[in-house]
């Protein structure tokens, strides 16, 4: 019985694993080399306890200097996909991931020096920077029918570094400081080294429809010229400013609720985030995988709704895993099908600036989320933080529906010419 329990499980695990196959050197490359860097992001784990504990920073001062690091991040990635769209992208996203490794080498010998922070900050940019890079060089390289896979992949690589990274960057920040930033410098150096030998970039890039053509225009002249990318803009910012309540709103929910058992709780609640997100993104992929993308947003911004909205009720601890579980499918929906929606309205020539573009409304709900919900929090309370939220998620999740009938229309005239 074992036996045939152990065969089925493996027919199962075989049948889900169908559409990744013959994917080639390049795109694995690129998988690996995203587990490892993300595994390695150490000083971004813990920056806030580096400038409280270590530096001896006020919490105002030490506020400040994450909203710089976040800030620097952003102008990064506009920085790169100009830069990208010039020298090569493979090439940018190279230097960029190799400036920030070098950066954190140099602070490893200084770590108790006072204007660490300044290093940091420049760090963040170069890091910011190479973001953006990965989704356009991944989009040069993913076959057009296998878009959807190779974002769902390399979703679950960044997932499976981000829930083992923190675990030794825990270790190193206690026993041994500058390792904490050695070790995020010489992951990144082997990041660098599996791109620079495994990825090759096509001479001619993957291309779905004459929306993927070359435009002759500037970068931003072409990008606002499709309103439909305007559009998608608009979801991106309003997802990501509800998203965001899961670094703000929740925490704060769960420790005012569990009380002590709060921090404890909200460590168990990420676990349970990474865990369903390794066991469940591929699964999840395959099961939508004829589903449009904005569709799938829609079905994305239902669960964010349902898991959300529990959180305007008193919960307890099984509560607030079941909200967890919810709202984590719907992250795992939206973040294996933004990617193909972007690379289909994309020209060649300007795939890593429109990835800057898109990045920088994600980047905008990330920083204004915190925000509004401080206010709502301090003016209203926290159930109508999560009920704003709520209703915010439906709101973006009709607008993916328009966006999703508009996008039939022009694949229906493109296919027509």
């Amino acid at each position: 019985m074992y036996k045939a329990y152990t065969d089925k499980s493996l027919q199962i695990i075989k049948k889900l694993l169908i559409p990744y196959r013959g994917f080639g050197t390049s795109l694995w490359s690129m998988f690996f080399a995203t587990m490892i860097n993300r595994f390695g992001d150490f000083v971004g784990s813990f920056l806030a306890l580096y400038l409280s504990r270590i530096l001896g920073y006020n919490t105002a001062r030490t506020g400040f200097i994450i909203s710089l690091v976040f800030t620097a991040s952003v102008i990064g990635s506009v920085l790169s996909g100009w830069v990208a769209d010039r020298l090569g992208r493979k090439e940018s996203l190279i230097l960029f991931q190799g400036l920030d490794a070098g950066i954190n080498l140099v602070l490893s010998f200084m770590v108790h020096a006072s204007w660490v922070p300044s290093l940091i900050i420049l760090g963040s940019l170069f890091r910011g920077g190479a973001r953006p890079l990965i989704s356009a060089v991944l989009t040069d390289l993913a076959p057009t029918d296998k878009r959807k896979e190779v974002f769902g992949l390399q979703y679950w690589s960044i997932n499976v570094g981000v829930a083992l990274g923190p675990l030794v960057a825990a270790v190193l920040f206690e026993r041994s400081l500058p390792w904490l930033f050695r070790g995020d410098a010489l992951t990144t150096v082997f990041s660098v080294l599996l791109i620079a030998t495994g990825v090759q970039i096509p001479q001619e890039c993957h291309v779905a429809s004459s929306l993927e053509h070359h435009d002759d225009r500037r970068a931003f002249l072409a990008f606002v010229s499709r309103p439909i990318l305007m559009a998608f803009s608009g979801i991106a910012f309003l997802s990501n400013l509800t998203y965001s309540q899961t670094g703000f709103g929740l925490p704060m929910t769960v420790s005012r609720l569990m009380g002590n058992e709060g921090p404890r709780t909200m460590g168990y609640l990420m676990s349970l985030n990474a865990i369903m997100v390794i066991l469940f993104s591929i699964p999840i992929a395959r099961l939508l995988r004829f589903w449009t993308p904005m569709r799938c947003l829609f079905l994305s911004g239902l669960f964010y709704v349902v898991g959300f909205g529990m959180l305007s009720f008193p919960l307890s601890f099984w509560g607030f895993a079941l909200s967890t579980v919810i709202w984590t499918i719907g992250e795992i929906i939206a973040a294996t099908n933004t990617g193909v929606f972007l690379a289909r309205h994309s020209p060649a020539n300007w795939r890593a600036s429109f990835q800057s573009f898109v990045g920088v409304c994600y980047s905008g709900g990330w920083v204004i989320g915190p925000l509004i919900g401080g206010w709502i929090i301090a003016e209203r309370s926290y159930r109508s933080l999560w009920l704003a939220t709520a209703g915010i998620c439906l709101l973006w999740a009709v607008l993916a529906i328009a966006v999703d009938r508009w996008d039939r229309r022009i694949l229906s005239y493109e296919t027509q010419v």
